[in-house]
């Protein structure tokens, strides 16, 4: 199958490749992956500017709908140059635009019609924003009544290095996805591999509940925001990756 890799916030393609370069070593080498840079600079992710250089860049820099739309165009104009896909694999905040991504597909996509994916992997996914008002909810009135957790989150490092003095204006009109409350599901066959120690695991769990939950596969590990070390966990998952890729292929038989 083939892969659109989307990286995590504050790295780039060639860190998020290098970040799965363990995995892929345990997986089928029919497997092709596509790397891909996103648009905006950022400060670099915790740890990453230790040890690799820049630039680092965030697939997010403003949050309002307007905002998240403009992204998306710029992965379907991706997906129309370089694709079809036959999956879509993210890390943390690539994980959350993958998802918003096959949501809104979901949402629009006629009865009949098949998905254009045919699988998602979700690596430590964080906060799904929605590129509308319609599709979303506002999640503006959470994220300042949290603001270290979520503020700290959405801009992808610590959050005592943050400048919160222009956050209320900047995060009033932010819309995300409710497991409770949005009609769709998504339906492909999907992993989401989770970080026991993730401080931002309840966002990779919401978005596996966005899920057609027969077709999603949870993968715990006992990391934190970070991809299975251990050899043994490393295997497993890349185990549980290849079943997911068989349902997706036998899926619609």
């Amino acid at each position: 199958m083939k892969f659109l890799c989307l990286h995590g916030r504050g790295t780039n393609s060639d860190i998020f490749e290098s970040q799965l370069v363990n995995l892929r070593s345990c997986l089928s080498s029919a497997h092709i992956f596509d790397f891909i840079d996103a648009q905006f600079d950022c400060p670099p992710a915790p740890g990453i500017g230790d040890f690799y250089p820049p630039p680092y860049l965030c697939w997010h820099e403003r949050y309002e709908p307007k905002d998240v739309q403009a992204v998306h165009d710029y992965i379907n104009s991706v997906i129309e140059e370089d694709g079809p896909y036959d999956g879509i694999i993210g890390f943390s905040e690539g994980a959350a635009l993958a998802a918003s991504l096959l949501l809104c597909e979901e949402y629009t996509r006629s009865g009949g019609a098949a998905a254009s994916i045919k699988v998602a992997i979700f690596l430590n996914g964080v906060v799904a924003l929605s590129p509308s008002e319609k599709i979303g909810y506002n999640i503006g009135e959470a994220i300042m009544a949290d603001q270290d957790r979520y503020i700290g989150l959405l801009h992808g490092f610590e959050s005592e290095d943050v400048d919160k003095s222009n956050d209320e204006k900047r995060f009033s009109h932010i819309y995300g996805f409710s497991p409770d409350d949005f009609p769709c599901r998504i339906s492909i066959p999907t992993l989401h591999v989770i970080g026991e120690g993730d401080s931002f695991a309840k966002h990779a769990r919401a978005i596996a509940d966005l899920c057609q939950q027969e077709k999603a596969e949870v993968f715990l590990h006992d990391g934190g925001h970070e991809l299975p070390r251990s050899e043994a966990t490393i295997r497993r998952c890349a185990d549980v990756f290849e079943r997911v890729v068989t349902m997706a292929s036998l899926d619609g038989i």
